[in-house]
């Protein structure tokens, strides 16, 4: 199976952010001959070893040598592509060709690897970047030949430190932190000799003045060796992509470089870029007032104390047995860890039972009920019509006992395939699709092609295929992993993995939907990096990521760890933006973008009158609250998106199935599926979108741009406040007197051919057209790329809306709400909407059980008692009518109401919600609906836009237009 990369605004945001922050700082440049960089007059004239090294960027003197930009993105959101794509776009516009990848363990070097060098990275950035390559190499230890009296250097790092530029190719280093450290790397007295006649590689990285890309950025501490290491390289820049950032020591405040872009925790969550996750836990069969516990009073690396509930003390030592509550005869083995690698400090709390063989067994048993559950959902996605691709499903179990999983009789090894047995004959008994069964009944002849494990020490394996293979599955082929059949057409069964934590950051798959966790975690670990491991989103049969819709990571642990999702929501809401101490004018920006006033001025209105700030701005933090859910999202975290899985009733919402019958015939017609068909530009509209491009509300998109500084201002302690102790930080963004030189024009023109798709020739016509007589050179810059092409963008979207019609076609599109044909009897709650209305009346001709919103608005329009003619009314799931949205995604109607004149249903009203403010891709996706819904008008299907509570009248005037309408047929 082949993956489909595609280009996910997100990505493209982190790039532009950095390569624009980078284009503003760079203050002194030259242009050289056969490529755009900011060159010094030293990297030209550097003699033959020019061609081998970097560039020399000139950065303003106030900076920092080496200079530092930091891209902060959620686990899951596809931090790897952003930096291999940034590689790309520095080598494009400033000729940087020679990069380091750092990474902090072999598991992420693997993963690193493995996407760099597939063939679906290379085409894809192939056709992005005009036939630009990237070629990486990867040194391990083994690598150096220092035995039998000779002392060699890798050829591929020799490659690599003499590989001179080229217009088409990218060099690329890829090392963990030891080899970077390691003395194969430091030693001097190698048999060859590599650039300026040296023989000692690390010199020799330093020679090319790197570019240093930090991937894991919370791995490398500067106090620690490893960013020393990096340090001596004096790189020119460094690159710093991770989800989590080093602590400053004084604050314990992330210590950036400068960030650049920051798509935290929240907004990861809130924006549906990652999975959701629910929280399992087995109760234990004691009440929780009754369990034996013990508490950690003392600990180091030779002797341990535990104190029980009666306060009795128990000095334990290097090798000795826990009491004997505790099954399994765990012992202390020093460095503040137990047998089972459970990592120990003082206050943490023991309990015993936890421990057992059973209650392990549990956790196991609720693991397979999760995945079976979630593997035939995503086996048998869509009920109506024709299925689409189904989701290979993956369960992750990390465990302590290596040797118990490994051996042949060992308990783990035994109870799981006893439990994977008894689970898959109960799933055979009751299963109906033929092509699922035969899966099934094929993993229950092969039951250990069905799971494997990787762990550190399988590295010294080398001999046992049937553990290699296992490892390569896990740690090199995860397009494998993801697929159901091999090339001989024979199904691929192993789904199950197991490990230790060495898989607790760097690796991934995006197909794990159930992590089982056999013990607590000791010491406190980042419950983020925990359910990291499962959250990016899946990826079907046919290699495409499944966006727009909703997925849940199951996490299963055990009952000490029951604060788990209350932790992990909080740690989530911690990596937003702290609530500011005063409104702000970019607040209130935002505040206008997402509907909730007309503009600035009536928005600080609003918040006056509602009490959210006071008339010196400052802000009411429990009002700020109620106010970020619908229109500050980032300032908070969707309550469905991570919580416990108990109390499963009221995430469910009954439908009303004698209400939803005589909606069939409409609902088959609307889940069609439809695709949309562009109709033919002509070039004179072509033409006048590229010279609408040259303006963007009266704003000419050419500039000439000038240098800008990033400025923090510490003005003085808060005296008589709160917290005294605060310096007070003010941030700016000043222009500088510097201005950016040109590009020449006919780099300027490729550029933007490049960013837009459109051939440098009818660039070349517009310019000449629009610009008479004459323009300045210095507006040929890649401030003026940027705008123009996201002006081009613009004026493309308000174009296209109106140039393009659906086609119907032969299969229906996946629906929540019909399995079979049929309607289903219930669904999640959360995909019809975050909140439940208790305090509104659930009316007799309503379709479900209760009324569920999602906002605001959607609760003012539920709140209003429908017309009498209104026979059936409700609100509608997400996605659950997919009305395809010309700039990609799709989009779906808010609620439907059935008109019934003389006891017969005439009309099938539509409504999608929305705001008096509306954002651009709220306007997209209106008019995509209005087009969409003018196909059933014959058929008495009409869609309406609503924007405030002024249903009735609506109703009111359908009916009487129906009415007319009624008439005048008849008179005819």
């Amino acid at each position: 199976m082949r993956l489909c990369l595609e280009e996910l605004p997100h990505q493209e945001e982190a790039v532009a952010a950095l390569v624009n922050a980078l284009s503003e700082v760079l203050s002194d440049y030259k242009q050289d001959n056969t490529s755009h960089n900011f060159l010094s007059h030293h990297s030209q004239e550097n003699g033959h070893n020019a061609p081998m090294a970097n560039p020399t960027l000139v950065f303003p003197p106030s900076c920092t040598t080496p200079y530092g930009l930091d891209v902060k993105m959620e686990t899951g959101t596809g931090k790897t592509y952003v930096y291999t794509r940034t590689l790309f776009e520095l080598f494009s516009r400033f000729g940087l060709h020679k990069f380091i990848i750092f990474v902090p363990s072999l598991a992420i070097k693997e993963g690193v690897k493995k996407f760099m060098t597939s063939q679906e990275a290379r085409d894809h950035f192939h056709a992005l970047y005009h036939g630009t390559r990237l070629d990486l190499t990867c040194i391990n230890a083994g690598d150096f030949n220092t035995k039998k009296g000779r002392k060699t250097i890798p050829p591929a790092l020799s490659l690599f430190l003499e590989g001179s530029r080229n217009e088409r190719s990218i060099k690329g280093l890829l090392l963990n932190d030891a080899m970077l450290m390691s003395k194969s790397m430091t030693r001097d007295d190698y048999d060859q000799t590599l650039l300026d006649g040296g023989s000692c590689p690390i010199e020799s990285l330093k020679a090319i003045r790197p570019v240093v890309i930090i991937d894991e950025p919370h791995r490398f501490s500067k106090n620690g060796k490893a960013w020393a290491a990096i340090q001596h390289l004096n790189p020119q820049l460094i690159l710093r992509f991770g989800a989590t950032f080093p602590l400053q020591e004084k604050t314990h405040r992330p210590d950036y470089a400068r960030l650049v872009y920051d798509l935290n925790a929240p907004q990861a969550f809130n924006r549906q870029l990652i999975k959701w996750v629910h929280i399992d836990y087995p109760q234990t069969d004691t009440d929780k007032t009754a369990l034996t516990k013990y508490t950690v009073k003392a600990v180091s690396n030779k002797n341990l104390v535990l104190v029980d509930h009666a306060k009795k003390e128990y000095d334990i030592g290097l090798g000795d047995a826990l009491p004997q509550d505790f099954e399994g005869h765990l012992t202390y083995e020093g460095e503040k860890r137990l047998s089972n690698d459970m990592a120990l400090e003082k206050g943490l709390t023991l309990i015993p039972s936890i421990f057992s063989c059973s209650y392990q067994e549990r956790i196991l048993a609720q693991a397979l009920n999760s995945h079976f559950q979630t593997e035939r959902e995503n086996w048998v996605r869509a009920q109506c019509g024709e299925n689409p691709a189904k989701i290979k499903t993956l369960a992750l179990f990390f465990i302590d006992d290596i040797h118990s999983y490994r051996s042949p009789d060992g308990w783990l090894k035994q109870t799981f395939e006893r439990l994977l047995c008894e689970k898959i004959k109960q799933c055979l008994e009751q299963e109906t699709n033929p092509d699922y069964r035969d899966f099934l009944a094929t993993s229950l002849t092969h039951l250990s092609e069905t799971h494997g494990g990787y762990f550190a020490e399988d590295n010294n394996k080398k001999g046992d295929e049937a553990i290699q293979a296992e490892v390569d599955d896990i740690l090199r082929e995860k397009n494998k992993l993801l697929s159901f059949r091999d090339d001989k057409g024979q199904w691929i069964l192993r789904r199950f993995l197991f490990s230790k934590w060495t898989l607790r950051e760097g690796w991934d798959n995006p197909n794990v939907f159930t992590i089982a966790k056999l013990r607590s975690s000791g010491s406190d670990i980042s419950k983020r990096q925990e359910v990291g491991r499962g959250l990016r989103l899946p990826i079907d049969e046919n290699g495409r990521r499944l966006s727009h819709q909703e997925f849940f990571l199951t996490f299963i642990t055990d009952w000490s760890e029951q604060n788990f999702a209350a932790e992990l929501q909080q740690e989530v809401k911690d990596d937003g933006p702290t609530i500011p101490e005063k409104i702000t004018p970019a607040l209130l920006t935002e505040l206008v973008k997402n509907g909730y006033a007309e503009d600035e001025t009536n928005a600080e209105i609003k918040l006056l009158q509602t009490g959210v700030i006071d008339t010196k701005d400052t802000i009411n933090r429990e009002k700020w609250e109620l106010l970020t859910k619908d229109f500050l999202p980032d300032y908070s975290l969707n309550p469905n998106s991570i919580k416990n899985k108990g109390q499963k009733e009221a995430d469910i919402v009954k439908l009303r199935k004698e209400k939803w019958e005589p909606l069939k015939a409409v609902w088959q017609q609307l889940t069609k599926r439809y695709m949309v068909k562009f109709l033919p530009l002509e070039n004179t509209l072509l033409k006048e979108i590229l010279q609408h491009a040259f303006k963007n509300q009266d704003q000419d998109a050419l500039t000439i741009a000038k240098a800008k500084i990033h400025r923090d201002t510490l003005t003085g302690y808060n005296i008589g406040e709160a917290d005294s102790n605060a310096l007070t930080q003010r941030q700016q963004i000043l222009e500088s007197d510097l201005t950016l030189k040109a590009l020449p024009y006919g780099t300027f023109l490729k550029e933007l051919s490049r960013r837009t798709l459109i051939p440098i020739n009818m660039w070349h016509r517009a310019f000449c057209d629009h610009f008479k007589n004459g323009i300045e050179t210095q507006k040929f810059n890649y401030v003026s790329v940027q705008t123009l092409a996201e002006n081009f963008k613009h004026v493309v979207r308000s174009h296209f809306s109106q140039y393009f019609e659906y086609d119907s076609l032969d299969f229906s599109a996946d629906t929540t709400l019909m399995e079979n044909g049929d309607f289903v009897d219930s669904i999640k709650q959360t995909i019809l909407g975050t909140e439940i209305a208790t305090d509104l009346a659930v009316e007799e001709c309503y379709l479900y059980d209760k009324k569920v919103y999602d906002s605001t608005l959607e609760k003012s329009i539920l709140a209003v008692h429908p017309n009498k003619e209104v026979s059936i009314f409700g609100k509608l799931p997400k996605q659950c009518i997919q009305v395809p949205n010309f700039t990609g995604g799709t989009t779906s109607p808010d609620f439907i109401y059935a008109i019934h004149t003389d006891k017969e249903t005439k009309l099938h009203l539509f409504i999608e919600a929305k705001s008096t403010n509306k954002r651009e891709s709220d306007t997209l996706a209106t008019n995509a609906q209005k087009k969409f819904f003018q196909i059933f008008k014959e058929i008495n299907i009409i869609w309406r836009e609503m924007t405030d509570d002024k249903l009735c009248e609506v109703i009111t005037q359908l009916i009487e237009e129906n009415h007319k309408e009624e008439k005048s047929l008849s008179s005819s």
